[in-house]
C-alpha cells in the first residue's frame, strides 16, 4: 500500500513538472506580445515628444507677424516720405540747382535717419528676441541639443527592446505565428527608423528656421548700420566736403548687405538644414533616410503572414491583429497629414521666393541712387551744379519708387498672410491645428492598445 501511494505521489510531481516546461514556451511566447506591445508604446511617445517639440520650436507669438510687419511699414513710410522730400528738392530747382539750400537737404536727410533707426529698432527686436528665446529654451531644457539627447535616451530604450524581443523571438523558429512575429519585428524596426527620420527633418528644420531668421535679421542690421553711418557723414558733408565721399561709400556698402539679406537667409536655410540632419546622423550614427516606404512593405508583409494563418489561431491573439489595425491607422493619418499640409508649403515657398527677388530689387535702386552720388564727386562734374543736381534727382527718383516698392509690398504680404491664415484656420489646416490631430491620433494608438483587444478600422 505505502509503495503504491508512493508510485502515485511521484507520479503526480512528474505530472506537475512537465506541465511547468510545456507552460514556459507558452509563457515566453506571451512575453513576445508583451514587448511587442511596449516597443510600440515607446515609439508612439517618441513621436510624441518630438511632435510637441516641434509645436514648442516653431511658436510664433501672436504679435510676432504683425509687430515685424508695422515696423517695417513705419520705416519704409518715413523712407518714402524723406526720398519724395529729396526729389521735390531737386525737382523744384532743376533749372536752378543753386537756389537749393543746405539746410532743405539736412531736414530731408533727418526724416531719412528717422525711417532707418524704425527698421533698425524693429530688426533688432526680433534678433534680440530670438537670442532670448534660444536662451530661455536652454533653461529650460527645451533645446534642440536638449531634443536631441532625449531622442537618443528613446531610442536607446526602443532598441534594447526590441534586441529582447528578438531573442525570443529565435527560441521559436517552429512557431505557428513565428513568421508573424518576425514580419511584425520587421514593422517595428522600420517604424522606429521612420520616426528618426522625421524627428530629423524636424530638427533640422527648426535649427536651419531659426538660423535663416538670424542670418537676416543681422544682415539688416548691418545694412542699418552702414545706412545710418552713411546718413551721418552725409550731414557732416554739408559743413566740410572731405565727408561727402565717405558718405557714399558707406551707403554702397550697405546696399550690399542689402541686397544680399533676403536671398543669404533663404539660401541659408537649405544649406543649414542639410548641414544640421548631416550632423544629427553622424551623433546617431545611421542613415536616417526616409523608412515610409520600407515600412509600408513590412505593413503588407505582416498582413500576408496573418491571412495565412487559421482564424482560431487569430482570435486566440487578438492584440497582434488590434497592433495591425494601430499601424494602419497610423501610416494612413501620417498620409493625410503630408497631404493637408502642402498648401500652406506651396505658400510659404511662393512668400521666400517673392522675398528672394523683390529685396535686391528694392536694394539696388538704392544701390543706384549712392553709384549716381558717387558718379556726381567725379572731377569732370567738380563744378557743373546743374549736372550734379540732375544726378541727385534721378537717383532720388529711382530710390522713391523702390521705397514706394517695399512700403506696397510689405503692406500686401502683412494682409496676404492674415488671409491666408484666415483661410486655412477655416480649413482646419494651420500647422499647429494638423500637429494637434497628429497628437490626438498618437493617444487614439495608445487607447486601442490598452483598451481594445478587437481590430480597429482605418478612419
Amino acid at each position: 500500500m505505502a509503495r503504491k501511494l508512493a508510485a502515485v505521489v511521484l507520479s503526480l510531481q512528474i505530472l506537475t513538472c512537465s506541465s511547468a516546461f510545456a507552460l514556459q514556451p507558452l509563457d515566453e511566447e506571451r512575453q513576445i506580445d508583451a514587448i511587442t506591445n511596449q516597443i510600440l508604446h515607446r515609439e508612439i511617445d517618441l513621436e510624441r515628444y518630438y511632435l510637441q517639440y516641434r509645436v514648442y520650436g516653431t511658436k510664433i507669438p501672436k504679435t510676432q507677424r504683425i509687430r515685424f510687419a508695422a515696423g517695417q511699414i513705419a520705416s519704409a513710410a518715413v523712407g518714402l516720405a524723406s526720398s519724395i522730400w529729396l526729389v521735390k528738392i531737386s525737382g523744384a530747382n532743376i533749372h536752378h540747382p543753386e537756389k537749393i539750400t543746405d539746410g532743405e537737404n539736412r531736414r530731408a536727410i533727418r526724416v531719412g535717419i528717422v525711417g532707418i533707426l524704425l527698421d533698425g529698432a524693429s530688426v533688432g527686436f526680433e534678433f534680440g528676441a530670438n537670442g532670448w528665446t534660444a536662451m530661455k529654451n536652454i533653461i529650460l531644457k527645451k533645446s534642440p541639443g536638449a531634443a536631441v539627447k532625449e531622442v537618443i535616451k528613446r531610442v536607446q530604450e526602443i532598441d534594447a527592446l526590441r534586441a529582447e524581443r528578438d531573442a525570443l523571438v529565435a527560441k521559436f523558429p517552429d512557431s505557428e505565428l513565428g513568421g508573424v512575429y518576425r514580419a511584425e519585428g520587421r514593422v517595428l524596426k522600420h517604424f522606429r527608423d521612420w520616426c528618426l527620420s522625421e524627428f530629423a527633418d524636424v530638427y533640422s528644420d527648426i535649427k536651419a528656421l531659426q538660423s535663416s531668421y538670424n542670418v537676416y535679421y543681422a544682415l539688416d542690421l548691418a545694412a542699418d548700420g552702414l545706412y545710418l553711418a552713411s546718413y551721418l557723414l552725409g550731414m557732416q558733408s554739408y559743413k566740410s566736403d572731405r565727408f561727402t565721399k565717405p558718405s557714399v561709400v558707406t551707403g554702397i556698402v550697405g546696399d550690399g548687405f542689402g541686397i544680399a539679406s533676403a536671398p543669404a537667409s533663404s539660401r541659408s536655410y537649405y544649406l543649414l538644414a542639410k548641414f544640421w540632419r548631416g550632423r544629427l546622423k553622424k551623433k546617431f550614427q545611421e542613415s536616417l533616410k526616409d523608412a515610409e516606404a520600407d515600412a509600408k512593405v513590412a505593413m503588407a508583409d505582416l498582413s500576408r503572414e496573418l491571412s495565412t494563418k487559421d482564424i482560431t489561431l487569430l482570435e486566440a491573439t487578438p492584440s497582434v491583429q488590434n497592433r495591425t489595425s494601430a499601424y494602419a491607422l497610423w501610416s494612413a493619418r501620417y498620409d493625410r497629414s503630408i497631404d493637408e499640409s502642402l498648401e500652406d508649403l506651396r505658400h510659404n515657398n511662393k512668400v521666400a521666393l517673392q522675398g528672394e527677388l523683390t529685396g535686391p530689387l528694392i536694394s539696388g535702386t538704392y544701390l543706384n541712387q549712392d553709384i549716381l552720388g558717387m558718379v556726381s564727386l567725379s572731377s569732370r562734374l567738380r563744378n557743373r551744379d546743374r549736372a550734379q543736381n540732375n544726378l541727385a534727382l534721378a537717383g532720388a527718383i529711382g530710390s522713391t519708387a523702390g521705397t514706394g516698392f517695399s512700403l506696397g509690398l510689405t503692406t500686401y504680404w502683412l494682409y496676404d498672410d492674415i488671409r491666408h491664415r484666415t483661410r486655412m484656420r477655416k480649413k482646419d489646416e494651420l500647422p499647429e491645428q494638423i500637429l494637434a490631430r497628429r497628437l490626438k491620433t498618437l493617444d487614439e494608438l495608445d487607447s486601442m492598445l490598452i483598451s481594445s483587444n478587437k481590430p480597429q478600422p482605418i478612419q
